[in-house]
């Protein structure tokens, strides 16, 4: 019985440490991803200041950006490889106010049409998808808003998106029609 019991301790012992060491390192990483953003707060004080220049650097970054997305749609990458290559980009990517605006318009907009998951073998067409959701989303975590309903929306959008691009989903699977009814709820909130 004392075995059992110091079994049981050590055990749970373990279990703690692993713990520990597992939220240490998201706490670490999620740092040094919210690090990537380079915004401080006096950089965002600054950018009232600098709204021209700001809006001119946008429009020269949505015109690589789309450049970006060809460039990757047309290479030779796996269909994996293109997600996590867009995806990547799509998180260090500062979209304006009004682009952010167009990028969820066009994300419900594909999603109410049923256009979002009609042609998955459209390379270009479901990068920009993906692109996107992932910029609207990573915005909203950003800004600690990760829980409103454009903010979920955009995940659930990505992540079926993300999961009938590479085939591990159909789009009548149960999985997506779940994620879809998620999306109704969030847009009924909007």
């Amino acid at each position: 019985m004392e075995n059992l019991l110091k079994s049981c301790l050590g055990c749970l012992g373990l279990f703690i440490l692993l713990s520990l060491v597992i939220g240490g390192c998201t706490s670490y990483f999620s740092i040094k991803e919210y690090d990537k953003t380079n915004v401080s707060v006096s950089e965002k004080a600054g950018e009232e200041t600098s709204n021209h220049e700001a809006d001119e650097a946008v429009s020269k970054e949505k015109g690589n950006w789309q450049s970006k997305l060809q460039e990757v749609a047309a290479s030779s990458k796996t269909k994996t490889e293109k997600l996590n290559e867009v995806s990547f980009y799509a998180q260090g990517y500062k979209a304006s106010g009004s682009e952010r605006t167009e990028f969820e318009n066009h994300i419900v907009n594909e999603y109410k049409t049923g256009k979002y998951l009609a042609d998955i073998e459209n390379d270009e067409y479901m990068l920009t998808n993906l692109f996107k959701a992932k910029v609207v989303n990573t915005h909203y975590n950003h800004q600690g808003q990760k829980n409103t309903p454009i903010a979920l929306f955009a995940l659930d959008f990505w992540q079926n998106t993300k999961y009938t691009y590479q085939r591990i989903l159909d789009a009548d699977s149960h999985e997506v029609q779940a994620n879809e009814e998620q999306m109704d709820k969030a847009l009924a909130k909007r």
